[in-house]
């Protein structure tokens, strides 16, 4: 989101925010900074200065396709499930194909997003590459970048995946901030527009929903952090033993 400053000339700054959903399902407002916006040391500053005040590593984070932050997030929370946001990714592919062609194919598209299982997932994209890989490349191209970070949602509890799969309430929440900032002619300093929109954004946060969290989708949910933790485990002995392995040789 990018807001003006105005001490003298007109500028523009962006201004990066995260919320998180805790374990009871609340979401809640993290972390709101004024920045360079989405380049890989902002999104770094961004990602420790939440880590410092007591984040530990969440099981997921949901980002666009910012080659910036996706670099920021793989270094600070390695074990976290990244998961591409398919609000981007679906506008993306629109512009990949005429209108009415568009229209043809994306149910095809939206039955990999909703799919029942992350196996039935993968299957499906695979299908839909097979289908239309030779007839339109550049759709295929788009619609296979980083395609594990896509299809991750689907390892979630079936009723979390709507709220995870896009960065829709951060969206939400701009809109609100720039009705709110559109009527005031400028900002003197930094400090007053962060106070405005903090403002905004934190009233917003009250009339957030929390999202349904069962026994049987907390155990799910500890489950696939434990794999994460394991994989995590794994690779750390992998490198241990190719450590060993080169001192012996």
């Amino acid at each position: 989101m990018t807001s003006c400053i105005r001490p003298y000339i007109r500028t523009n700054e962006a201004i990066l925010v995260a919320y998180g959903i805790d374990s009871e399902g609340r979401k809640v407002l993290l972390h709101m900074d004024v920045g360079n916006k989405e380049s890989y040391d902002f999104c770094r500053d961004f990602l420790r200065n939440m880590t410092k005040r007591g984040l530990k590593t969440p099981l997921t984070v949901t980002s666009d396709g910012a080659p910036g932050l996706i670099k920021a997030i793989e270094e600070i929370f390695p074990r976290c499930l990244r998961i591409r946001c398919w609000v981007h990714r679906m506008r993306n592919l629109s512009n990949k194909l005429p209108p009415e062609l568009w229209q043809m194919i994306k149910p095809e598209v939206v039955a990999i997003r909703d799919a029942l299982t992350y196996e039935e997932g993968k299957e499906r994209l695979s299908n839909v590459v097979k289908k239309y890989q030779d007839e339109y490349p550049s759709f295929i191209r788009c619609l296979v970048d980083d395609k594990e970070a896509l299809l991750n949602v689907l390892k979630l509890p079936y009723r979390h995946r709507k709220a995870i799969r896009n960065t829709n309430l951060v969206e939400r929440m701009f809109v609100e901030e720039r009705r709110r900032t559109r009527v005031i002619p400028q900002f003197l300093t930094e400090k007053s527009c962060l106070k405005l929109v903090l403002s905004v954004l934190y009233r917003a946060s009250y009339r957030w929903r929390r999202i349904p969290m069962s026994q049987k989708e907390q155990k799910q949910i500890e489950q696939l952090r434990t794999q994460l933790n394991q994989k995590e485990e794994r690779f750390s002995a992998i490198k241990k033993g190719l450590r060993k392995e080169v001192v012996n040789a």
